[in-house]
């Protein structure tokens, strides 16, 4: 799954992408529902990060939270 569909917000989509990927790989539906699961975490995870990380934000947080610098 690129990066480039969680840019576009539309998070059905990419669920949908990626147990159509998982179905590839198993016709056990517990499998094809866990390897989806992970793939979908793992990506929120990494966008998760990338916000958060942001420049932005970090300027934001030094500035309202000083002790912590």
């Amino acid at each position: 799954m690129s990066a480039q569909l969680l840019r576009a917000g539309n998070l059905g989509e990419m669920i949908c992408a990626e147990f159509d990927k998982a179905a590839r790989f198993s016709a056990d539906p517990r499998e094809v529902s866990r390897l989806a699961t992970q793939a979908v975490s793992h990506l929120l995870l990494l966008r998760a990060r990338r916000t958060l990380m942001s420049p932005a934000l970090c300027s934001v947080h030094r500035a309202n939270f000083p002790q912590f610098n």
